[in-house]
């Protein structure tokens, strides 16, 4: 669930040495980004800027401790880069320092000049549910559905932690209204089965795990649905 952030505005105040380098890690060439960056030092570009996206080459090609030094120096530089705040936020979480990437998300949430408020909302409530806070997790969740509508992956957790705690019919809700948005999702259908199971509707659940054997035979959700299928027979 977790995404990567390279924002407009770093495009924009970025020099062309920056943003090849940025080029580059959108196509998955995380090698050449950082060559890309060796000199970009005197080309113009911010500091701040260049840690940042020398860091997310770093993050992406899985050196996250290295990326996450690149994004202390870029807040070190500037305090006010809420694309590198959100970016070391995610690094902590994929170090399983949840409790340092909250306070880093709630930090870019907090400012209201950020146009990145909306996803620190959401990989906050995944930091505080690792730290066992579901309730919490929750009601971020809602926060970054007011700020960005479309941010359907936030409408697909809060799901999950309303399947999770026994509130069916809400989990069911926010499935359903995922699947109007995603008609194929295997996970949706298979979730939406379950909590349909859950609440008693067996007939419901199974024409929903049908359908995942239809859309995405080869998944691991097509394996969870066949697993309930055999069960039912």
């Amino acid at each position: 669930m977790l995404a990567f952030v390279v924002a407009t505005p770093l495009l924009a105040q970025s020099s062309a040495v920056c943003e090849r380098s940025v080029q580059y890690i959108l196509r998955g060439q995380y090698d050449a980004a950082l060559r890309q960056l060796e000199g970009a030092k005197t080309s113009g570009a911010a500091p701040a800027d260049i840690e940042n996206v020398r860091g997310l080459a770093l993050l992406l090609s899985g050196e996250t401790k290295q990326a996450l030094a690149s994004f202390d120096k870029a807040l070190a530089l500037n305090p006010h880069l809420s694309e590198a705040r959100l970016n070391r936020a995610i690094a902590r979480l994929r170090l399983q320092d949840f409790a340092s990437a909250s306070k880093d998300f709630e930090g870019v949430y907090n400012d209201e000049r950020s146009a990145l408020r909306g996803d620190a909302a959401y990989h906050n409530a995944i930091a505080l549910d690792k730290l066992g806070r579901a309730i919490d997790a929750e009601e971020w969740l809602s926060r970054a559905l007011t700020l960005d509508p479309s941010l359907d992956a936030a409408l697909l957790y809060s799901g999950m932690l309303r399947e999770r705690r026994g509130d069916l019919q809400g989990a069911g809700r926010a499935y359903l209204d995922y699947l109007k948005k995603h008609p194929d999702s295997a996970t949706a259908m298979l979730r939406f089965a379950l909590s349909a199971q859950k609440s008693g509707s067996i007939d419901t659940a199974k024409k929903y795990l049908q359908r995942v054997l239809e859309v995405a035979p080869n998944s691991a959700d097509a394996l969870e649905a066949r697993k309930y299928l055999v069960m039912w027979e």
